[in-house]
């Protein structure tokens, strides 16, 4: 038996009013590290003529670059989190601007499962174009799924891609993010000799176990991102 709706907490975070939207923007600049983008690196850069990519934008990056690049979409790759506040803030920026929102989880620090790989490849095929990208630091979970739309929608092999980079993104290949490159590499090694796609070697060759039990970081980059930089 379902209890009464009426029961229920309220949200934590209520942007509809201007006073709401005021208390989670402020929260948000303290809890979620927003003032590191909102004053700082929002990370945001073009992937081609209808995708871009970033850190989680603020209101204000949402009220400029929706309408200034017709941007159709936001995909956010943290998650959907309701104790968030930059992100309900994002939730009713998008509904005002009239952008489709998304959410999808990805790690930053592990291998993606076969699972995830399908749900990006599917969201992908069905959302409205141009998308924007974003995770939390627009380093690596947001690389990630810059270089499966390049490869399955603009048809870019995934050696030239080029989203995984220290610069300009601030990708670590050397912490525990650099699993996200050793996905891909194991891909390329694999299918050295064949033309198998991505999403078949995923469903018949990849051994997420076994690859993330391989690959090896180094302690003192992994501290910067984590203890330093503050990555999720």
């Amino acid at each position: 038996m379902q209890g009464n709706p009426m029961d229920e907490a309220p949200p934590r975070w209520d942007p509809g009013t201007r006073s709401g939207r005021r208390r989670a923007y402020l929260w948000a600049l303290w809890l979620d590290d927003g003032w590191v983008r909102e004053y700082g690196l929002s990370n945001f850069h073009r992937i081609s003529g209808q995708a871009w990519r970033s850190g989680q934008p603020s209101p204000r990056h949402l009220y400029q670059r929706i309408p200034r690049h017709g941007i159709r979409t936001v995909i956010n790759l943290r998650g959907d989190e309701p104790d968030n506040p930059m992100l309900a803030l994002e939730a009713d920026a998008c509904e005002r601007l009239g952008a489709a929102l998304h959410h999808l989880k990805l790690h930053s620090r592990d291998l993606p499962t076969p699972e995830v790989i399908h749900e990006a490849h599917d969201l992908l095929h069905r959302i409205a174009y141009p998308v924007w990208f974003h995770c939390k630091s627009g380093a690596d979970r947001a690389g990630l799924m810059s270089t499966l739309y390049l490869h399955w929608m603009e048809g870019v092999p995934l050696t030239q891609t080029g989203q995984l980079r220290l610069w300009p993104y601030f990708h670590y290949r050397w912490a525990k993010t650099g699993l996200l490159d050793h996905f891909f590499e194991a891909y390329l090694q694999d299918t050295a000799e064949s033309s198998m796609p991505l999403l078949e070697w995923v469903d018949t060759c990849y051994d997420r176990k076994a690859l993330k039990k391989a690959f090896r970081h180094q302690p003192v980059v992994n501290a910067l991102v984590d203890r330093v930089l503050r990555r999720e």
